[in-house]
């Protein structure tokens, strides 16, 4: 908990001490062939993250509170941090490279930004089995929050699609080889398949 309200407050301090360096207008977005599609204003984009990561902050320490299967929450305490410290790690890594590249925007954003997002899904991956049922993390569906053994079965299967699609978007960082295509195919079948291995869990217990 220290270590993610360090990462929230070390955003704003960034953003504060490097805001005087940065032109008036920062890059916000790319596209996927890493041209830059959208600007900010410096005074709104580089405390964007930041004001994000204090919401998703406050919103991680209450989650467990509002969710009605709030109780599971003491079985996957750790992996519960470690997610939560992986989250806001990714958002601060993303406000230094918006910084990085507000000062050098000759480099190439993609490269940065698949190391990020893979680096997350693979860390998610490992932890995704050991998560048990909540509203608030997780392949959240009806048949899955009403029994457990489906929970544990498809988060078993979305741990391995999750860590698979993340290395395939850690290897993006070193080719750059169609990552629209390589990327999207990529967390279509992680975020799928984990439904659809599920909703078969389901049909064939009802049958």
């Amino acid at each position: 908990m220290l270590f993610n309200i360090f990462l929230v407050v070390f955003s704003f301090i960034s953003s504060v001490v490097t805001r005087p360096y940065l032109p008036d207008k920062i890059p916000m977005h790319w596209n996927l062939a890493g041209e830059i599609d959208s600007y900010a204003s410096k005074n709104y984009g580089i405390f964007y993250l930041p004001l994000m990561m204090l919401a998703m902050l406050i919103l991680f320490e209450l989650s467990p509170k509002l969710d009605p299967k709030k109780e599971n929450y003491k079985i996957f305490k750790k992996e519960w941090l470690i997610i939560k410290t992986g989250i806001l790690t990714l958002f601060a890594y993303l406000q230094g490279t918006i910084i990085y590249l507000a000062l050098n925007p000759d480099k190439d954003v993609r490269p940065l930004i698949f190391i990020g997002l893979g680096s997350l899904f693979v860390l998610i991956g490992n932890y995704l089995s050991k998560i048990r049922q909540n509203y608030f993390i997780g392949v959240k569906l009806p048949w899955t929050l009403a029994d457990g053994d489906n929970w544990n079965k498809s988060h078993r299967l979305a741990s391995w699609t999750f860590v698979l699609a993340g290395l395939v978007i850690l290897l993006e960082a070193v080719i750059v080889f169609y990552p629209g295509l390589v990327i999207g195919t990529s967390l279509f079948f992680a975020i799928v398949s984990p439904i659809v291995y599920s909703y078969y869990l389901f049909k064939k217990k009802s049958h």
